[in-house]
């Protein structure tokens, strides 16, 4: 899904899931040009209910001046920023942000929240 410098600008939220007590929630927004990638994520965060989550993971791809330009979060989830980002170069997605929310339940996931955290940020950019 490729993406422009085009879009609205709002957070939009996208699915959740949950494992044993451990709920998992994605949002994203597409970000418009000059628009900051912090203040969207903040804004994404309070839009989407994740501020209480215990990890808010995320990661963003801008085109600009001829380049891309990543970034990413882990949000105390070491790792996850990376999956994200992964799943947006992979796509070949400029210019949006997704960020995935995880309330920690008490029982470790191993390596399945990973692959979580892989699905739930493809279902959001099926939605942005």
């Amino acid at each position: 899904m490729p993406g422009g410098i085009e879009g609205s600008g709002r957070p939009v939220r996208g699915s959740k899931t949950r494992v044993g007590a451990c709920r998992f929630a994605a949002g994203g927004v597409r970000l418009v040009q000059g628009q900051n990638p912090a203040k969207a994520l903040e804004e994404l965060i309070r839009h989407c209910r994740m501020r209480k989550a215990s990890h808010v993971s995320w990661a963003c791809r801008l085109a600009r001046e001829g380049r891309i330009d990543d970034m990413k979060g882990d949000g105390g989830e070491s790792g996850a920023g990376n999956v994200i980002l992964d799943v947006l170069r992979k796509s070949s997605t400029e210019n949006v942000l997704v960020a995935v929310a995880r309330w920690y339940g008490g029982k470790h996931l191993g390596g399945l929240r990973f692959r979580i955290y892989r699905k739930l940020t493809s279902k959001m950019l099926e939605t942005l």
